[in-house]
C-alpha cells in the first residue's frame, strides 16, 4: 500500500486543486483500507492499488456532497404570481368591464367590425368581404374602436 501513496497522492491534489487536502484525503483512505484490512484479513490482496483509488476518490465525492448546500423549503419565499392577488384580480375585472361597456357605446358598424378583427381573428378584407365595405372602411372602424378604448384606459 506504502508503494502508491505518492501516486494517489498526486492524482487526488490534481482532483481537489489543494496539496494540503489531498494528504488529508489519502491519509484517510489509507487508514480506511488498513482498518478494513485488519477486519478481514482473509481479504484478496491482488487489488490493492485499485482500491486505494477508489477509496480516496470515493472521500473526495464524500466531501464534495457534504460541502454543498441544499436550499431549505423554508428558504423559498412563496409568492403567488400578481394576478392572484384580489386587487389585481379586481383591477383586471373592472379594465374588463370598461372596456366592454366602451366597446358596446361604440356605433353599430364599428363595433361590428372590431368584433370580427379582435375575437374572430378576420383579416382587414375578410371583414370588409363580409361587412360588403371597403378595406379602408374597415381600417377607420378598427381605429376608430381601438382609439375609443385606449381613452377609456387613460381615463380610468
Amino acid at each position: 500500500m506504502e508503494r502508491y501513496y505518492s501516486e494517489v497522492l498526486s492524482y487526488i491534489a490534481r482532483s481537489v486543486g489543494c496539496k494540503d487536502k489531498a494528504q488529508n484525503i489519502v491519509q484517510e483512505a489509507y487508514t480506511r483500507i488498513l482498518s478494513y484490512k485488519t477486519s478481514n484479513p482473509k481479504r484478496d490482496n491482488t487489488q490493492e492499488r485499485a482500491l486505494f483509488f477508489k477509496a480516496a476518490k470515493n472521500i473526495v465525492i464524500d466531501q464534495y456532497r457534504k460541502n454543498q448546500t441544499v436550499a431549505e423549503p423554508d428558504d423559498f419565499e412563496l409568492v403567488a404570481p400578481s394576478y392572484y392577488e384580489p386587487e389585481a384580480k379586481l383591477a383586471s375585472q373592472q379594465q374588463l368591464a370598461l372596456l366592454n361597456r366602451s366597446i358596446d357605446s361604440l356605433p353599430l358598424k364599428t363595433k361590428q367590425a372590431f368584433v370580427l378583427y379582435k375575437f374572430k381573428n378576420l383579416s382587414q378584407p375578410q371583414i370588409a368581404e363580409q361587412m360588403g365595405i371597403s378595406v379602408s372602411m374597415v381600417e377607420k372602424h378598427l381605429a376608430t374602436a381601438m382609439l375609443a378604448c385606449r381613452n377609456a384606459l387613460q381615463k380610468q
